[in-house]
């Protein structure tokens, strides 16, 4: 159902834009609808993968279900950004409808099979305490969930300034901008296969995670001062693949480890993290235009680099 909704809001941005009618208020609304279909459709999806695969696969499905996601996120934009220069910006829309129709396709497609859980007591907002008690009353739990908070807060908010890192400071237009995204596209990609062919080995996941998020922060302050795309590409390489490499350890931790009565609502804290990617960009969106594009990335990483240095105090993450 979800997915049908967001195909359905993405074609209605096609429409809009194929019929010239392209109103900033249209979009926001349709944006806001198709979240909406996402934080009710991420949870759901998360907690599934366990009775899709056996724990003791479940590094190596997380790692590999990741790529997708990467793909979408990174990938693909800078192949839309290349289309973009040469047929305009509709056929991003339509790119769009069709894999949110070739993602329903092969939902309908999934069978799984398993136990129904035992209903759980309580109201709907009684059940959400509960799991903001367990994630608050395990000090573990409640760092994985703030090194998600901040990467999608502060981190990854550069991802809304690097048109302006294409246009302005680099001069390299659409085709920078595809050439950027397609950076950090290549190093998550690279951070999430290594990841599947190492899980079952990796050993100290806390000290890889936190060394992660510092790495990834650290990678966007050099970023922001960085001259030209033969710098700036190389080094989003770097930062997509720590970026990578360290939230997909976060998320191993959390499926591995919540119990499964509780699963649905921890990962939707979770999730909660990446809806909240808008917000980041308005961060930073403000900080570009009260100083600069370069200091609102500098400060962004920063911010992911500090959090992550003062959890390294915390002896029961670094022996995780």
């Amino acid at each position: 159902m979800t997915q049908s909704l967001t195909t359905t809001a993405l074609l209605a941005a096609f429409l809009l834009s194929a019929s010239g009618v392209r109103r900033v208020e249209l979009l926001l609304a349709l944006a806001a609808l198709s979240n909406t279909f996402r934080a009710f459709d991420e949870p759901s999806r998360m907690a599934l993968v366990p009775q899709m695969v056996g724990r003791e696969r479940l590094p190596n499905a997380i790692a590999l279900g990741s790529i997708p996601w990467q793909a979408g996120r990174m990938i693909g934009p800078s192949i839309t950004g290349v289309l973009i220069a040469a047929f305009g910006g509709t056929v991003g829309f339509g790119l769009a409808v069709g894999a949110s129709a070739f993602a329903l396709a092969m939902y309908a497609r999934l069978r799984v099979e398993g136990h129904a859980p035992a209903p759980a007591d309580g109201h709907a907002l009684s059940q959400l305490m509960a799991g903001l008690r367990f994630v608050r009353g395990d000090f573990v739990f409640a760092a994985l969930i703030c090194l998600a908070l901040f990467n999608a807060v502060f981190g990854l908010s550069y991802v809304t300034l690097l048109p302006i890192f294409a246009d302005v400071y680099f001069r390299a237009g659409s085709a920078g901008y595809g050439l950027l995204n397609a950076g950090h596209g290549l190093g998550a990609l690279a951070g999430t296969l290594l990841v599947a062919a190492v899980a079952p080995r990796l050993a100290r996941r806390g000290l890889i995670i936190l060394a992660g998020a510092a790495g990834m922060g650290l990678g966007l302050v050099v970023f922001s001062r960085a001259p030209g795309l033969a710098v700036a590409v190389p080094v989003l390489a770097c930062v997509g693949f720590s970026n990578t490499f360290y939230l997909t350890q976060v998320s191993t931790q959390l499926q591995q480890t919540v119990p499964d009565r509780l699963r649905g609502r921890v990962m939707s804290l979770y999730s909660l993290c990446w809806n909240l990617l808008p917000l980041g960009g308005l961060l930073g969106g403000v900080l570009a235009a009260a100083v600069d594009a370069r200091f609102a990335v500098a400060v962004g990483g920063a911010m992911v680099a500090v959090n992550a240095i003062v959890l390294l105090a915390s002896r029961r993450l670094r022996r995780l």
